[in-house]
Order: structure tokens, then sequence, then C-alpha cells
């Protein structure tokens, strides 16, 4: 209901005074209720909403007039119907191409950190080899030295 009418529910503000919240959140101030509400936008569902509502309504009103007028307004919805339909087809193809790249895109990432918990792998094994080495030469400096203390 909130992003239709873009009114808080008395429940959701009851739950804010429960939980001791002060200020609303962002996302619970529309944009109508800015200091910017006179800039005109088409951002909001509502208003998009709105929009379509009151054009479709001068459409109908001037549609039902005459016949003639009416077989026009007709013809001309049936056309935005198919335009709408084909813009809506478009945007599930671009949507799919969308998803394609994506997966693309997740394979890549799979396979690069595989090959980064290889080269971890195989640091980490260097690692230890050289801690080794350095555990051994440090051994082997204080058998030195303790034969030169003899």
């Amino acid at each position: 209901m909130f992003d239709f009418s873009g009114v808080i529910c008395r429940h959701a503000l009851s739950v804010f005074r429960c939980k001791n919240v002060v200020t609303l959140p962002s996302r619970c101030i529309l944009k109508r209720w800015s200091k910017d509400a006179n800039v005109p936008t088409q951002d909001s569902l509502t208003e998009r909403y709105n929009n379509l509502r009151n054009e479709a309504t001068k459409f109908v009103e001037q549609g039902a007039k005459s016949i003639h007028i009416y077989n026009v307004a007709k013809d001309a919805l049936q056309v935005a119907a198919n335009k709408v339909a084909a813009s809506k087809k478009r945007g599930r193809e671009f949507q799919g191409e969308k998803e394609k790249r994506i997966c693309e895109l997740t394979s890549e990432l799979e396979n690069t950190n595989e090959r980064c918990e290889v080269y971890r792998a195989n640091l980490l094994a260097v690692l230890r080899e050289m801690e080794e080495q350095k555990l051994k030469l440090s051994v082997k400096v204080q058998n030195a030295r303790l034969t030169l203390k003899e």
C-alpha cells in the first residue's frame, strides 16, 4: 500500500514507536513530500500509473463522443497495445541477454576463484618450504655456534 498511496500504515508507525525510531527512514519519505516535489518525474510506479490513467481517461472521454471517434480511438488503442507488447518482448529479450551475460561472468568468476585457490595452495606450499629451510638453517647456525664455543 505504501508504494502505491505513499501513506505509511499505523502498524508500521507502531513498530517504529516500539523500536524507538524517532526519524523516518529515507525510503519511507516519498519524493512528492520533499522540497523537490514540484520537479516532474516519472520515477515512481504511482506517478506513472496516475499519469497513464489520466491520459486514458481523457482518451476515453473523447472516444465516447461519436461512433467515428470511438472507432479511431479503438484502432489507436490496438496499435498502442501492439507497441506495448513488442516493447515488453524486447525487454524480456534484453533481460535474457543480461542474464546470459551474468551467467558468463559468474562462470568466469568461478574459474578465476579456482585458479586463485590453486595459486594460494602453491604459495602456501612454497611458504611452508621456506619456513622449513629457515628452521634448518637456524639449527645449523646454532650447531655452528655451539661448536665454536667448545
